[in-house]
């Protein structure tokens, strides 16, 4: 299996502020860098959309392994802790936030990579939603919603399987009228709503709430959508119910926080129109029952899942979903994808099918309750923000002031309307 020390000096790893492998491993082989955080200061690598953070991080790791250093998988400088190491800690001293964590086995006050691997811990644990530990966590999660380069915010309520009545279309539109939001369809099958005002996401949710919507997540590192295509009740080509399982899952595993966000798919035959096999989980449907597939993605390192299980029942299908979920949530590195975990997991998708399948760690059953115990607890968390007056003070875009943002220029775009340029 490859390595991103095998890619050649040129190679370009962050596009976003143009650096390239020679510049990352130089700025730790020649001393002028010494930690990942150095390397970021030094060279601007990641500081764009982030995407290249997982190669950066291989890379210092690498270089510095080259100079004889030893090389600790730690979360940050405040725990000499992996991901995996905090969450069994957190868990086995039932640690509930940040203050005993850090008093107990970190030091210092934490930092912004520490404190939302830690809110995210306990919200696998615990259930705990954002609103919990709201100073701890980053901007998207502390307004629960995704911030737009004008500093405006997106909408997204939850469209399971991409199905939706012609009573809540309607009232997405109204939604979008009243506040003038930008509105698209998006790859995973629901409304994106753009240009929200952070003043206004509170009513905007209490409208789409009281019609029956909740939190889609799209802001979170969670599951983000499910994705399906209309399977045998409407498709001549369609071997199964593919709208209903999609709709299961995602209801499923809505809302449950992860190392990183999750998409799943579930296609009724081998044509694939839901894209399953591009997802952290797939589902396709085949004669004898449905065949699983885990840790794909796409992105800018698209990798296609791999074969958990084939021909198995959808009672099977969640019972294999959800041992592989919960391993990988409890395993995984921090911001690490699927198919980057199982790529670095030893003994790949053959020790992962051991465990998931043959319960080779007699975990299973273990991996199953906890799993249920996160399913039975959902709430959503824009539902406890709008009920809660305490919650509601955060949304407002001055501190001390009910005033609004008056510096907001949008210019027009095919009937609708976008941000002017910076």
């Amino acid at each position: 299996m490859g390595s991103a020390m095998d890619l050649p000096d040129t190679a370009v790893i962050c596009s976003c502020e143009n650096v390239t492998k020679g510049a990352i491993c130089c700025s730790i082989t020649d001393g002028s860098c010494e930690t990942f955080g150095d390397v970021v200061k030094a060279t601007k690598a990641t500081s764009g959309c982030g995407g290249c953070k997982p190669m950066v991080a291989d890379l210092v790791k690498a270089a510095q392994k080259s100079l004889g250093k030893e090389v600790k998988d730690v979360v940050c400088e405040h725990f000499a802790y992996s991901r995996q190491e905090l969450f069994d800690i957190v868990k086995i001293n039932k640690f509930t936030n940040h203050n005993e964590v850090l008093g107990t086995i970190g030091k210092g006050d934490g930092c912004e990579i520490c404190k939302p691997v830690l809110s995210s811990i306990f919200s696998s644990i615990y259930n705990d939603t954002a609103n919990k530990h709201v100073t701890a966590q980053d901007s998207n999660d502390r307004f629960l919603a995704n911030i737009q380069r004008n500093g405006t915010y997106s909408v997204v309520p939850r469209m399971a399987g991409g199905e939706v009545t012609a009573e809540k279309l309607i009232a997405i539109g109204e939604v979008a009228k009243e506040y003038n939001l930008y509105t698209k369809i998006t790859g995973a099958q629901r409304v994106d709503l753009f240009g929200a005002e952070l003043n206004d996401l509170p009513a905007i949710w209490k409208k789409l709430i009281d019609k029956g919507f909740e939190s889609g997540h799209a802001y979170g590192k969670s599951l983000r959508a499910v994705k399906s295509c209309v399977g045998n009740a409407w498709c001549r080509y369609g071997m199964d119910d593919s709208t209903s399982l999609a709709i299961e899952l995602e209801n499923r595993y809505r809302g449950i926080r992860s190392p990183h966000k999750l998409k799943g798919g579930v296609s009724a035959c081998i044509r694939e129109c839901a894209e399953a096999r591009g997802k952290d989980f797939g589902v396709i449907a085949v004669e004898g029952g449905w065949n699983l597939y885990i840790c794909g993605n796409g992105g800018a390192n698209p990798k296609h899942a791999v074969l958990l299980a084939e021909a198995i029942d959808k009672e099977t299908v969640i019972k294999y979903m959800d041992r592989f979920l919960m391993y990988y949530i409890q395993t995984a590195g921090p911001l690490v994808r699927t198919s980057t975990w199982l790529e670095k997991l030893e003994g790949g998708i053959d020790y992962l099918k051991n465990i998931v399948i043959n319960d080779s760690l007699g975990i299973n059953e273990t991996l199953e309750a906890e799993m249920q115990k996160l399913v039975d607890t959902f709430e959503c968390e824009w539902k406890q923000a709008i009920e809660d007056p305490e919650m509601m003070k955060r949304f407002s875009h001055f501190t001390n002031s009910d005033d609004r943002d008056d510096n907001l220029e949008y210019i027009p775009l095919r009937g609708q309307k976008m941000p002017t340029a910076w």
